[in-house]
């Protein structure tokens, strides 16, 4: 019987608040198939300090000593532009949580280039805007992720105990030093010898991942690699 009812509450609100793809206004869709293909996807994959080409986005070994960077590398699908960031504008600042699923299924084919074996976190939010959005944007898609690759995932293996200015706000060499320390353990797991993957929705300078992967280090993993929609000048 419950599950009746939810059938038809859901076929009312599409009858009342019909889907229209977030960024062209195409009917039955929040993200279009033409408006999904003017995506811009990265053809390489570059160091995430000095965007070096590099495989599978590793460290290069001059940012490794200068950043002293704890990540093995950043894996980037797509650049940050029109239309793919209005979609992902859309998920995190006017909380249409459902694009959820149409950025999993963009994300899904790159998960073949992670070990199954691999852990799988997310960076974790701010309180204040996780109680403001009302879910970690990350984490819901991070979900879906490991959920279809059958991988473990640990959504609070880190907390945020640093609650510090936007990184937005902030001038790139100024970014390292606001993230330092923003991270402890979230709870206690074995990452010794183990790979984990973190994934976030944007990066720009690289900070707020090498952050984690400083912590996660710590905590035994053997090799940290960050996973994001798309890269921000």
């Amino acid at each position: 019987m419950l599950q009746i009812l939810n059938n038809i509450t859901n076929i009312v609100l599409d009858v009342a608040f019909p889907k229209k793809c977030v960024s062209c206004g195409k009917l039955d869709t929040l993200f279009c198939e033409k408006c999904r293909n003017k995506i811009i996807f990265l053809k390489t994959q570059n160091c995430p300090f000095c965007l070096k080409i590099t495989v599978r986005g590793r460290v290069c070994p001059s940012c490794k000593s200068s950043y002293k960077s704890a990540l093995t590398g950043v894996y980037v699908i797509a650049h940050f532009e029109e239309p793919f960031k209005e979609v992902i504008h859309k998920y995190k600042y006017e909380f249409i949580k459902a694009l959820r699923d149409d950025l999993a299924d963009l994300a899904w084919p790159y998960m073949e280039d992670f070990p199954k074996k691999a852990v799988l976190t997310c960076v974790p939010s701010n309180p204040k805007r996780l109680a403001w959005r009302g879910y970690n944007q990350a984490e819901e898609i991070a979900k879906i992720l490991a959920k279809n690759a059958g991988m473990r995932f640990y959504p609070n293996l880190l907390k945020r105990v640093k609650y510090e200015v936007p990184q937005t706000q902030l001038k790139r060499r100024d970014r390292f030093k606001n993230v330092q320390g923003a991270f402890k353990p979230g709870r206690k797991i074995d990452l010794e010898g183990k790979q984990v993957i973190v994934f976030d929705d944007l990066v720009t300078s690289g900070a707020t991942l090498d952050a984690c992967a400083h912590e996660l280090r710590k905590m035994g993993a053997k090799r940290v690699w960050g996973f994001v929609l798309a890269r921000n000048k």
